[in-house]
């Protein structure tokens, strides 16, 4: 028979009060110290954690599973509700590129099942205004954390908007969260699952969770506190913190003193709040998966009494500088800011660069990422303006075969739609409609005879096309491709004249129309008038300045809304 463990050495409880000494988890942290050990390092590894297929509706989509490491299908609990939690920006600083990738890439994947899957998606999203840093950063500043946080939560909320990143249907702070975050600390000491220390933090103890590191081997100690010796387990995460300094935000806590909630209970708090005992998405960097997203599933798992608190967690690829191995990092000196990036490339040249990526993989920063991007956006842009130009008689027509275009457009339409169902692969789409859209201007643009086969004119399945394409870039958030004349007319209202107002679209015509007759007038005679030709020239260069790109046809001219970068870029490659 084993003998008992010794009781502590008694003369060490002469420095402590006997009210200390009663409470019950005292003796508990005493010890702590001598049973402190590295989790990663546990002699007995829990069995292997298995995905549980939720029950509900199969939708004909796979996403990919982290604690798999493979797709899985997607099926939803409810087919009327599908719910997401995002975590939200810690506000102590401007919002940079690698914050803008991830939540771009999530507003994607948001759209794609809103919009073309037709969920009815709930989203929800917290603002962490209570962290170290934003204290940090307060104490630095001299000025108060709270009104520093709601400073910077502001411009990150126009920065979304300059993205065109939908506001999710829930949004709200950890600071106004309290009640339901302390409620849930106090569930898990109940359940003997997290422990109070001397200074009344709270940490959760890992050991209680058979399925901790479910998401991504553990590879050591937590990054957060690893040398701290009130911890049980190396493992063990904060989900409270003792307050130690005045100025600190704090608030009162029923195991005693005051402090304030740990990074990871934040989330887990208020996503269960939202949405209590099971979440279909959760979405994050991938960075957060580790150790953020690990210690939320522990957290609710453990509350929750279920083995699977998240169905499908979607983690996205981090952004870095080319050549640069590091994140993009405010702390590592490589951070470009939205407002800095969009003094250059515009929010749908970015949103491209994201959709030409898988959404899981790294994002290589570069200029000519940027650069392929804008002319990728700027193709879509031309084919919507030659495919106009041809409808509207500005190009020759001719009979088309219209089986075969049936058929390719019935390939479009599939294909892209497989290319969505595959764990939401936009950079597959996106190949998908610039082959659909390469087969239609080749048949538009390029002076060939009538079809043999099944001859029409088609007019109908081109337009099919271009509005199939058209509502395709809707749908991942790039704005239309069409009606350029009304966003020129949103963006640079003109005055009225003799009380009416003045159609930009309407000038525009005129002005390409006079145009093009001094260019039929300067070749019209045996030899050509290069100064007419060279007005002609000046002109469209003076409309290119204004973000008016003109297109020359056989049977007159069309013009297409486009930034004076992307007209640069696209002069240059044609001219190589």
């Amino acid at each position: 028979m084993a003998s008992p463990k010794p009781l502590p050495n008694p003369h060490c409880l002469l420095s402590f009060s006997s009210e200390m000494i009663l409470r019950p988890w005292y003796w508990r942290t005493l010890r702590t110290k001598t049973i402190r050990r590295n989790f990663s390092d546990s002699a007995t590894e829990s069995p292997p954690y298995h995905w549980q297929k939720p029950v509900g509706q199969h939708t004909g989509i796979t996403v990919y599973n982290n604690g798999m490491r493979r797709k899985v299908s997607l099926v939803v609990r409810n087919p009327n509700m599908v719910t997401w939690y995002t975590c939200g920006p810690t506000v102590y600083d401007s919002a940079h590129l690698g914050h803008a990738s991830t939540y771009v890439k999530v507003d994607i994947i948001q759209r794609i099942l809103r919009d073309y899957f037709k969920f009815n998606l709930v989203t929800a999203m917290n603002i962490t205004d209570v962290d170290d840093k934003i204290i940090r950063k307060a104490r630095e500043s001299g000025c108060d954390w709270l009104g520093m946080a709601r400073s910077y939560e502001a411009e990150f909320r126009k920065d979304m908007l300059r993205l065109n990143v939908k506001p999710p249907d829930i949004r709200t702070h950890v600071s106004s969260n309290m009640p339901a975050i302390v409620q849930f600390i106090e569930e898990l000491i109940g359940k003997s699952q997290a422990y109070v220390t001397e200074d009344n933090s709270v940490y959760f103890d890992v050991s209680t969770y058979p399925h901790y590191g479910k998401l991504q081997r553990l590879g050591g100690l937590s990054s957060e506190e690893k040398s701290n010796l009130f911890k049980q387990n190396s493992a063990d995460f904060a989900l409270w913190k003792a307050k130690k300094e005045a100025d600190e935000p704090s608030w009162a806590a029923p195991w005693g003193g005051e402090g304030r909630p740990g990074w990871h209970i934040e989330c887990s708090a208020i996503a269960g709040l939202f949405f209590g005992s099971q979440l279909d998405f959760h979405a994050g960097g991938l960075d957060l998966r580790f150790p953020h997203h690990e210690n939320e599933e522990a957290q609710c798992c453990v509350r929750y009494q279920t083995d699977q608190w998240v169905n499908y967690w979607m983690h996205t690829g981090q952004l870095n500088i080319a050549g640069d191995e590091n994140k993009m990092s405010k702390s590592l000196g490589n951070a470009i800011s939205i407002s800095e990036m969009l003094l250059t490339y515009t929010a749908d040249e970015f949103r491209m660069a994201c959709l030409l990526s898988n959404y899981r993989n790294p994002m290589p920063y570069s200029e000519q990422l940027m650069l392929t991007a804008r002319q990728t956006l700027q193709r879509f842009k031309n084919f919507q303006a030659d495919l106009s130009a041809y409808t509207q008689f500005l190009k020759p027509i001719r009979k088309l075969d219209e089986g075969a275009l049936k058929a390719q457009i019935a390939h479009m339409a599939t294909e892209f739609d497989n290319s969505l169902r595959d764990d939401f692969d936009t950079a597959r789409g996106i190949s998908v409609l610039i082959d659909q859209m390469t087969s239609i201007s080749r048949c538009i643009n390029e002076q060939q005879a009538d079809a043999v086969e099944e001859p029409a004119y088609c007019l109908d399945l081109l337009t099919a096309a271009g509005n199939f394409i058209n509502r395709a870039m809707l749908t991942f958030g790039i704005s239309k491709l069409a009606e350029t004349e009304q966003r020129i007319a949103l963006k640079t209202p003109l005055p009225a004249v003799g009380g009416g107002g003045l159609d930009p679209a309407l000038l525009i015509a005129d002005v390409l129309s006079m145009r093009g007759k001094l260019r039929r007038e300067a070749i019209s005679g045996h030899q050509k008038n290069t100064q007419l030709l060279a007005a002609c020239d000046e002109l469209r260069s003076l409309l290119e300045q204004h973000g008016i790109q003109i297109r020359d046809h056989k049977q007159g001219s069309s013009w297409v809304y486009a930034t004076p970068a992307a007209i640069a870029s696209e002069n240059s490659s044609s001219s190589k």
